[in-house]
């Protein structure tokens, strides 16, 4: 698989989850390359699809607090409820960056992809419908078993590009 990956929509994806899919779509062109000098398993890219459906949410939380005040409240909710998920897939995100540079320069690798999520999704927040979109979306998150949240992560991470795929994974 090339160093783009294209997801199907999940079936936990509602009408305004998809309207957020489509806002996202934008960065997939304005998404720089990251990590390209290691591969990523396919317990790392879940990982980075959590990762970005979390910082879609806390961008989304962010932008949207004065217009929409419940979303802050609706992503406490999922950070609340999916704590030990989200930190575990963070854990294996981190791990990935240090594995293959050490621990200093895998921080610096972890910070910048996380920012180039965070920055890129801040581009796209002043779309419109995106505050509903993420209401609904963090909603859905916060019902999730953390089986469903990984589920509705593939669904909504749109080809960011993490490097390749490592073989027989």
């Amino acid at each position: 698989m090339g160093g783009t990956e294209r997801l199907r929509l999940g079936t936990l994806v509602s009408g305004a989850a998809v309207l957020a899919l489509a806002l996202s779509a934008a960065l997939t062109a304005a998404t720089p390359a990251m990590a390209q000098e290691q591969c990523w398993s396919g317990r790392t890219l879940r990982a980075a699809k959590v990762r970005d459906l979390q910082t879609l949410m806390m961008v989304g939380a962010l932008q949207c607090r004065a217009s929409h005040p419940d979303v802050l409240a609706r992503y406490n909710d999922v950070v609340r409820t999916h704590r030990a998920a989200l930190v575990a897939h963070n854990d294996v995100l981190k791990a990935h960056f240090v594995a293959g540079d050490g621990v200093a320069v895998g921080q610096r690798a972890y910070d910048s992809f996380t920012t180039k999520l965070a920055n890129g999704h801040a581009a796209n927040a002043s779309g419109p419908g995106f505050c509903d979109a993420v209401r609904s979306l963090a909603g859905e998150a916060h019902r999730a078993s953390a089986e469903e949240l990984e589920r509705l992560a593939e669904s909504m991470m749109v080809a960011t590009r993490v490097g390749e795929r490592c073989r027989g994974d």
